[in-house]
């Protein structure tokens, strides 16, 4: 039974329409609660009664009570995970880290007072076994959620970064939904329906194979080792009959962090970087982070008012990469917002058809803006739409590192997990550091935002003999193919052996299905179905840990799901491998019957044929 406390009021019944009104000094908070059986819906507006200005920071709007553990917390940004935690998350060694680095907190959250006060937000969302509670976009406020794990409540939170609300003005509040009653994963798949709704999503497809050089070159790729794997590519492609339709140069190319116009010694000029792509019969894809600005830049040495600046009036520090600090442009300011839209269109007229975007929490974080009235959210928002303009709706844009909910309708692809890596690294600090490991774990727990808010990007495929083991190798290329999530491979392709070939091709028979993934609890084990694929649906379990684990049993909503009866009962999973069990996709012949009403409206029935 959901029970739900806002601070004022005697008691509220979910799912019955309620309004009311309450009064934080001359800030009125109208309420408007709604539902059906399963669902609750809240909108709220915040109205300024007085006669002066109002400057907004956090608010709470209610609280959940009686909620049980496991809590599943989710991340503002890419890299970082959404997974289930049975007590209170520890963020102390991550603060520690940050503060020994040099760097900020601003990877982790927009509100870094937060982890400093030891309180590990989940932002946009949170999850229990028995409810979803979400937002439905995020244009103005940064809505998050705290838990109390002595005393089983979660308090709903939005960040108004001390917005000003002049007298009469009122905010409205993106809409909260929660809902309750089902299993999780359904829930999850339709919180993820509704967002796609509500914000009438759309992307381009993916079709194909990519291939990006981050994972094998990293920034010491250079033209000439372009070229070569286009022309292996290229062979590949047509030996094999592999569909390989994107090479995406990634970072390395460019004279630093900000001046992505200008290539650095080991590359031609940016349109013979597109040529050369496209004229091995490939989409020309780039990198860049257009949000960032490295202090050894010419946009730093001669245009810091184009910065998001602290309360100094020093350019804020957004983070540090590079053995560099790395600030943040203001978009509000319009000389920096005209030459972002002249880098990205620059970039269109280059011949690149595919931008991956990435570090993109740099446009969302707190600070002094040339214009005070927007808070980070906007900003980040008008970034985006700047960015979506200049590309135009024909260009397929990746976002990365990026805040996720107000990335919702300006990307078509959005990685959602950290950066993998030629190796497993099971025991890195789970704070988006590289790792194939902590990769593949969040293709799984946010699988169910997949073809709903975007196509996910898991992150590459690696083929080559690496640091990874075969079993790791095999682990990750079927998940991917399995969720059905954009696939690319990153390797020096003369190192790929008939044994990497081999695993691509399996991987590939996985894709083109609808994915389930049934979470329990279990941060490193998951079961996994899909059904409707291009030639297996699929039912399967995969340990990511080092422990085996032995008699997981086989549940019957994975059968209703896939359609696999698998041979056995229970299944033995070893360390750091997939088990699955796969049938043929059964081709479907449909008839189709046509109902003319009276009314002159037509229907269409497909019945399966005998």
């Amino acid at each position: 039974m959901l029970k739900i406390k806002i601070p004022g009021i005697e008691s509220i019944s979910p799912g019955e329409k309620t309004e009311f009104t309450l009064k934080h000094g001359d800030i009125e908070v109208a309420y408007s609660l709604s539902g059906s059986a399963g669902e609750t819906a809240l909108k709220t507006v915040l109205r300024n009664t007085g006669t002066s200005s109002v400057k907004i920071g956090a608010m709470k709007l209610l609280t959940i009570e009686e909620v049980n553990e496991p809590i599943y917390y989710n991340n503002w940004q890419s890299w970082f995970p959404f997974k289930a935690y049975w007590e209170q998350p520890v963020v102390k060694p991550f603060v520690q880290f940050a503060d020994s680095t040099g760097s900020s907190l601003f990877s982790a959250t927009p509100i870094p007072g937060l982890l400093r006060n030891d309180v590990r937000p989940s932002d946009y969302f949170v999850a229990t076994d028995e409810l979803v509670a979400g937002f439905l976009s995020c244009s103005i406020t940064h809505p998050y959620f705290t838990w109390n794990d002595k005393e089983y409540y979660i308090d709903v939170w939005i960040e108004l970064f001390n917005k000003a609300i002049g007298a009469g003005e009122e905010i409205e509040i993106e809409e909260l939904l929660i809902l309750h009653g089902r299993y999780l994963w359904e829930m999850l798949e339709a919180y993820a329906e509704r967002i796609k709704e509500y914000n009438g999503v759309s992307f381009k497809e993916f079709n194909g194979i990519g291939w990006c050089s981050w994972y094998n070159y990293f920034t010491e790729i250079d033209f000439k080792e372009l070229e070569k794997n286009v022309a292996l590519l290229k062979e590949i492609r047509e030996r094999e009959a592999i569909p390989y339709c994107l090479v995406q140069l990634d970072d390395g190319y460019q004279k630093d962090i900000g001046d992505w116009l200008e290539t650095n010694e080991k590359f031609p000029s940016l349109d013979e970087i597109a040529s050369m792509i496209k004229e091995g019969g490939f989409t020309a894809g780039l990198w860049l982070a257009p949000f960032s600005v490295s202090e050894t830049s010419e946009i730093f040495s001669n245009h810091k008012d184009w910065l998001v600046h602290g309360l100094d009036g020093k350019p804020k520090l957004a983070y540090r990469n590079w053995q560099k600090n790395i600030y943040a442009l203001d978009v509000t300011h319009p000389e920096a917002a005209e030459h972002l839209y002249k880098t990205m269109r620059r970039l269109r007229e280059a011949g690149f058809d595919y931008i991956k975007i990435d570090f993109l929490f740099a446009g969302a974080i707190p600070g002094e803006r040339l214009d005070p009235s927007r808070t980070p959210v906007q900003a980040y928002r008008t970034g985006l739409k700047i960015i979506r303009e200049a590309l135009g709706s024909d260009c397929f844009i990746l976002g990365c590192g990026a805040p996720l909910l107000p990335s919702v309708g300006f990307v078509d692809g959005m990685r959602i997990g950290a950066d993998t890596a030629p190796s497993w690294r099971a025991d890195v600090m789970d704070i988006g550091i590289p790792s194939a490991k902590l990769s593949i774990r969040n293709a799984f727990t946010r699988s169910f935002m997949h073809r709903r808010l975007w196509l996910n990007d898991p992150d590459t495929i690696i083929l080559r003999d690496c640091e990874l083991t075969t079993d790791e190798k095999r682990t990750f290329a079927l998940s991917v193919g399995l969720l059905d999530g954009m696939i690319l491979t990153s390797d020096d392709m003369s190192l790929v052996s008939r044994e990497g070939i081999s695993l691509l091709k399996e991987a590939l028979e996985l894709t083109g299905g609808k994915p389930r993934v049934f979470l329990d609890g279990m941060n490193g084990v998951f079961a996994a179905c899909t059904k409707a694929a291009r030639k297996y649906n699929v039912t399967a379990f995969v340990n990511l840990t080092d422990t085996p684990r032995h008699g997981i049993k086989i549940k019957d909503y994975y059968r209703d799901w896939s359609g696999v009866t698998p041979s056995v009962t229970e299944a033995d999973l070893l360390p750091r491998k997939i088990w699955l069990e796969k049938v043929e996709t059964r081709a479907r012949e449909l008839e189709k019957i046509v109902e003319i009403r009276e009314d002159g409206r037509q229907f269409n029935y497909y019945t399966e044929k005998e």
